[in-house]
């Protein structure tokens, strides 16, 4: 009995928001919710840490994760986070933004109250930044440039989707430049259900910075994060764009690829950021972009020359899309079907809505 009563409550947990009626106050013009009382209501509790500025949100005795006042720098789950607003004190209370609250926090912690999950994936696009004339960056010791490592380490992972049974498009299979908004319009067409922007890093002249950095297209009234360098001007952008509409699911798949690729390459947590992304703009999927290494950095540069580095690069990718659709899965649960006989064989029958099936054999074509 209890399957089918889950069955039941997932609709109307699905369309509850968790932020919809917490104590809230405006700040520069913000909305900020309770933190205490948002975390009781995820099933979390708040202690404080030291410093007396910095709290901690507990399942049990396990900390989820750890936020500061006056700071986005965030841990969630033992990852490197950044909010798109700063987390504040108020009264002895501590606040962080509905915004965050709704599209960091909630979908990170507790994925089952982040609204309607999107379908589970079948069609993956592959994104290799750069191509043709736009070589993006180059190791000025190695002269590597990044837009070849990127479509070897494209089509080193599309030949794993293929292989675990994922249908696959890739945005540019030669040496060409496509314009960031075709990139995203090719996903589109293809009915993807996700992609993945593979990029690499650089910070010249500093060539001591490594490490994993994974971006998403910020929320609505959200900056991105090179804005909130001091001099820049706030880039907030005041309409959604399509990519927005996936904003919790898009931080869902942030996590889970970034996990494996920090994981597998054991390298800096530079953490998930905000940036206007024309590559992600019009996305009608859930989409991030992973900069898995600084090509800045002559250490990673040499090891981004070595052929299994490259693999490993794409098998953590590969085992991050493997684990979003795997949250996507518990998320959705197989319909119970009443006993008798097989759906679709009784007199009168409806035909089942035709939706995406998940790979179900390492074998088996897209």
């Amino acid at each position: 009995m209890r399957r089918p009563l889950a069955s039941l409550l997932f609709a109307a947990l699905a369309c509850a928001c968790p932020a919809a009626d917490l104590p809230s106050i405006l700040n520069n013009g913000i909305d900020y919710v309770g933190l205490e009382e948002g975390s009781a209501r995820l099933g979390l509790r708040l202690e404080r840490s030291i410093p007396q500025t910095t709290v901690m949100l507990k399942e049990g005795a396990q900390p989820v994760a750890r936020l500061i006042d006056h700071s986005r720098d965030a841990d969630l789950k033992g990852l490197r986070v950044f909010l798109g607003d700063p987390v504040i004190e108020r009264g002895g209370k501590f606040y962080i933004s509905r915004t965050d609250y709704e599209f960091r926090i909630v979908p990170r912690l507790r994925p089952d109250l982040a609204g309607p999950p999107p379908r589970q994936p079948h069609v993956i696009a592959i994104d290799p930044g750069h191509g043709g004339t736009d070589d993006g960056t180059e190791n000025r010791t190695h002269h590597s440039m990044e837009k070849t490592y990127t479509l070897d380490v494209a089509e080193r992972l599309k030949k794993l989707l293929q292989a675990a049974g994922y249908a696959v498009v890739m945005t540019r299979e030669t040496d060409v430049d496509v314009p960031k908004q075709i990139r995203s319009e090719i996903a589109n067409q293809a009915n993807a259900d996700l992609l993945v922007s593979i990029h690499f890093n650089s910070l010249y002249p500093n060539t001591k910075t490594t490490g994993v950095e994974i971006l998403l297209f910020p929320p609505r009234t959200q900056r991105s994060a090179n804005s909130w360098s001091p001099g820049e001007k706030n880039d907030a952008q005041a309409t959604d764009a399509p990519v927005n509409a996936y904003n919790a699911w898009n931080s869902v798949l942030a996590g889970t690829l970034h996990r494996r690729v920090l994981d597998a390459l054991k390298t800096g947590d530079r953490g998930e950021k905000f940036e206007h992304l024309g590559v992600l703009r019009g996305l009608k999927c859930p989409g991030v972009l992973v900069e898995s290494a600084f090509l800045s950095s002559d250490s990673e540069a040499e090891r981004l020359a070595l052929p299994p580095y490259r693999d490993a690069i794409a098998a953590a990718m590969l085992a991050g899309i493997q684990d979003y659709a795997e949250v996507i899965r518990r998320l959705r649960p197989a319909p119970i079907s009443a006993p008798g006989p097989a759906a679709g064989t009784s007199p009168g029958a409806a035909p089942a809505p035709a939706t995406h099936s998940p790979p179900t054999r390492p074998s088996a074509g897209p």
